[in-house]
Parts: C-alpha cells; sequence; structure tokens
C-alpha cells in the first residue's frame, strides 16, 4: 500500500512539473528581457534617427512616475509600434493631448493622484472619445456598460457619458481612485482596471505575491502587456520628438477649452447660432451626445465649448429664462488686439532659466500647450528664450451676419418676350416700366428658395432631428411632405434668408 501511494505521489509531480513548465516557456516567450543592442527604432520614412535599448532605458529613468518604468521587450515591441508601425495614428493621437491633457490633469489633482495616469486614457482609447472596443467598452477610459452604470455614467439613446470627456474622466479618477485604496500599488491597480479587481486577486493567490512582475504569468494575455503598454504610452508622449514624430495639432478652438453645465435643452444648433461656433468643432468636443443636442436634466450635463465663445454661450443661457448661470475662473475681458479674430500671439523673454510646468503657470497656460506651441524638446526653459503664447479673443455676444432677400416684386425676373409673328423681324419686345410686373407662380418660385439640409444618421426620429435645429417636427414633416423617414435621406431643415 505504501508503494502504491509513492507511486501515485510521484506521478502527480511529474504531471504537475508538465503544466508548470509550458506557463513559464509561454511568459519568456512573450516578455523577453534582452541585454542592450544596437536594435533600431526608426519612424517610417524618417532617418536617420536611431535609439539603442540602452538610449530607451536611460530616457526611461529620467522619468518620475506613479509606478517603475521597467524597460524590457514588450515595452520596446509598444514603442517600435507608436514609431514604426503605427505613425499616422501616434500623431494624431500625440496631438488630442492638447485637447485633453489640461483637463486629465485637473481632476487627477483635485483627486490627490499622480498626474502621470493620464497615459492610461493614450492606452485605452488613443485619446479617441468616440472609441469602441470589439468588446463593447467606450470613450477615452473605455467604460464598459456595467462599469460605467456603477460609476453614474448614463447610457441612453441620447446620450453615452462614457464619450463624455468630463464626465468619464471624473468617473475614471474614482475607479482608480478606489482601486489604489484596495492594492496600495499602482502597477496592481492598473492591472486591475483593464481586467478587473477578480482576476488580479487570482493572479496575486497563484502566485504567492503582491508584486505585479511576479504575478505577470497568471495574468491573461492582455493585463499581462497592460503595465508595459503604459510605460511605452508614457515614453513615446514624452520623448516623441526624439524620433521625428511631427504632431497633428488640433484647431486651438480644440486646445483651448472650458466646460459649464448646462440643465435646459439646447440643440448644438443652438450654441452654434449663440456663440458663431462651427457645428463640426461642437460635435467634437462633445461626444457624448448621440443626437446633437442636449436633452433636459435635473442632474445636468456638461458641454465643453472653447473659452473664447463662453461669455457669449453665458448670455444664451441666461436669456432662456430659467436658473442663473455663472462659470467660475473665467475671466473673459474685451480684447485690443484682435488677431485673426479668434486668438492672437504674445511673445515673452524667459529671464531666468526655469522648469517649464512653473514657467506655464507664471504664464497663464498649460505646460503641454506651451511645449507644442514653440516646439520645446526639454522640460527646462532656457534665459533668453522667447516664447509664443495663444490669447484667446472672447466672444460677448456673437450677431451673425444677415443679408435681407429682395422684395418678392423685385426678385421676380424680366425675361424677354418671345418674339411674335407681329413683332418687327429681327427684334425682340421687352417690357418697359409702366408694363405690370409679371406674376411668378410658386413652382417657380420654389426654384429660387435655398434650404438648410440633414441627412438622417442611424437611429434618428423626426423628432431627435427637430431637437437638434430647435424646430418643430411637424414643420418638417410639412417641409418635407412626409411622415416617416430613413437613413440616408436628405431632409430639409429651414429656408435660408439670402
Amino acid at each position: 500500500m505504501q508503494r502504491k501511494q509513492s507511486v501515485v505521489y510521484w506521478l502527480a509531480l511529474v504531471f504537475t512539473l508538465m503544466s508548470v513548465v509550458p506557463v513559464t516557456a509561454q511568459e519568456e516567450a512573450d516578455l523577453p528581457d534582452p541585454a542592450d543592442s544596437t536594435d533600431l527604432l526608426v519612424a517610417k520614412g524618417i532617418g536617420p534617427n536611431l535609439a539603442t535599448d540602452a538610449e530607451l532605458r536611460e530616457r526611461l529613468g529620467k522619468l518620475k512616475g506613479c509606478l517603475e518604468l521597467r524597460y524590457n521587450g514588450v515595452v520596446k515591441g509598444y514603442v517600435r509600434t507608436y514609431v514604426q508601425v503605427k505613425t499616422e495614428k501616434t500623431r494624431v493621437m500625440l496631438g488630442r493631448q492638447l485637447t485633453y491633457f489640461p483637463l486629465f490633469e485637473s481632476k487627477l489633482k483635485e483627486a490627490g493622484l499622480p498626474a502621470d495616469l493620464k497615459y492610461l486614457a493614450v492606452v485605452e482609447s488613443a485619446l479617441n472619445a468616440r472609441a469602441v472596443s470589439r468588446v463593447g467598452a467606450t470613450g477615452l477610459w473605455q467604460f464598459m456598460p456595467y462599469t460605467g452604470k456603477d460609476y453614474d455614467l448614463l447610457q441612453s439613446s441620447a446620450v453615452d457619458e462614457r464619450s463624455d470627456a468630463v464626465k468619464s474622466t471624473e468617473a475614471a479618477v474614482r475607479y482608480l481612485k478606489h482601486l489604489h485604496n484596495q492594492y496600495s500599488d499602482w502597477a496592481l491597480a492598473l492591472a486591475a482596471y483593464n481586467s478587473g479587481p477578480g482576476r488580479v486577486n487570482s493572479a496575486i493567490k497563484r502566485a504567492h505575491s503582491r508584486d505585479f512582475w511576479q504575478i505577470q504569468r497568471f495574468l491573461p494575455k492582455e493585463t499581462r502587456n497592460y503595465v508595459p503598454a503604459f510605460i511605452a504610452a508614457t515614453y513615446i508622449c514624452n520623448f516623441y520628438s526624439l524620433h521625428d514624430l511631427n504632431v497633428v495639432e488640433p484647431d486651438y478652438d480644440e486646445q483651448l477649452t472650458s466646460y459649464i453645465r448646462v440643465y435646459e435643452s439646447i440643440s448644438f444648433r443652438d450654441i452654434a447660432d449663440a456663440t458663431g461656433l462651427d457645428y463640426g468643432i461642437i460635435r467634437t468636443l462633445n461626444a457624448g451626445f448621440r443626437r446633437d443636442y442636449v436633452p433636459q436634466s435635473e442632474k445636468g450635463y456638461y458641454v465643453l465649448l472653447p473659452q473664447r465663445v463662453m461669455p457669449a454661450f453665458l448670455r444664451y443661457l441666461n436669456s432662456l429664462g430659467g436658473r442663473r448661470y455663472t462659470l467660475e475662473g473665467l475671466n473673459a475681458t474685451p480684447n485690443t488686439n484682435l488677431g485673426d479674430g479668434r486668438y492672437w500671439q504674445l511673445s515673452v523673454s524667459v529671464q531666468q532659466a526655469d522648469h517649464i510646468d512653473r514657467v506655464a503657470a507664471m504664464l497663464g497656460c498649460h505646460p503641454v500647450h506651451l511645449k507644442a506651441w514653440n516646439s520645446l524638446t526639454d522640460d527646462l526653459v532656457q534665459t533668453g528664450q522667447v516664447l509664443k503664447i495663444w490669447r484667446p479673443v472672447y466672444v460677448f455676444k456673437h450677431s451673425p451676419l444677415r443679408i435681407e432677400a429682395p422684395k418678392q416684386n423685385a426678385a421676380a425676373v424680366r425675361k424677354p418676350v418671345p418674339e411674335t409673328p407681329n413683332s418687327p423681324a429681327g427684334k425682340v419686345s421687352g417690357s418697359s416700366p409702366n408694363d405690370p410686373v409679371p406674376v411668378v407662380k410658386r413652382e417657380e418660385a420654389e426654384k429660387f428658395k435655398q434650404y438648410q439640409y440633414h441627412t438622417v444618421r442611424r437611429n434618428e426620429s423626426l423628432d431627435d432631428i427637430a431637437r437638434q435645429y430647435g424646430t418643430p417636427a411637424e414643420t418638417l414633416r410639412k417641409l418635407n411632405n412626409c411622415d416617416s423617414i430613413k437613413i440616408g435621406m436628405r431632409l430639409k431643415v429651414k429656408e435660408l434668408i439670402m
């Protein structure tokens, strides 16, 4: 009996070892840790801009963050992807920093969290507020539907606050703070953000360790590589200029923004009319609204707009006759220097070398803007350096130019009268000042009218479109002589006054 038990014991031990070895081999294959080499990282079509393993490791060592910025083969692979494989997408993503990083840092600071957690949104969505993953995670911070609901992100046919830059950032900050309170370690908190606390807790038990790098092999592959991806995102956002990645900068209207909570129902068309903003800018900054209008709400919804139009937008909101709107921190004064009509440039000479964060604070702008506007590659601003700063030209009241249509009688075109048998040969009868004005038939007059049009998108109803343009749905029905609509239809919305 004892010998039989011994045989069973050794067989069990052999099977255990067989099951462990492939896991270790797979972990090493996925996460190589090579020695320094002369491998090159070169931006596509650019050269000779080289980076060795030693250079990458040295640069990461200069950065201070919420976790150890360890360099290994997976980090290197992600950096290579940013620089060589997805070069154009990286350039666009780097430009979006100018829109979202000031907002992220503000919310992280309010919660007492490290500012470098902003790079998590780079990993999650490449800073695309409309990003949707194959499993339904949505927005800058890629909230799943159930997690979004847990953190009060409304999801309806009209609104998805997972795509709302302000509301989703507030939710992400709360979630990250909760995870860090649970693990007291940012690497584990980031892993849990990706795969959920359950998988991280299981990996901790199996590895008998609370060190991310020790429990890595027991995590799902995506989560296993999640912290290295975060490290690579941190690297590329700080050292992209060393790889000649030219940033695709968004319009200044997308860089210098502010937000306010709105409780009334207003359409994007109302906002455009009140502020003079391009409709596309409003849609870009407010991806959380699915139907291009802000529904009425007791809790309110955030509306994100360029700083320069906020005085005009406040004026419009206060004209609605409801609550009194104010915006804390808005220090808008009339501008004497109008620049291009939207922004004007100020040049400042630096008197003493200092860190870019302190210089930006003194100049009243954000470091990410200061670096981009002046093509700075270092965080130290030198003595005598002349810096360019953009300031908004504030709009206090937008007055759109309207050219009145001519009177109907004057609009009637006096056409030559065709030659008749009684007319002299070779002559055309015309009209004299005493002739009666010809009557233009309704069908002919319709040809001279011009309309604003809307192309029907997926899941839009006539009521949705009516709210977008601030017009009754019945008016749209009569104007288009239809009771129902379908995707792709081009609807008349309103007659334009020319």
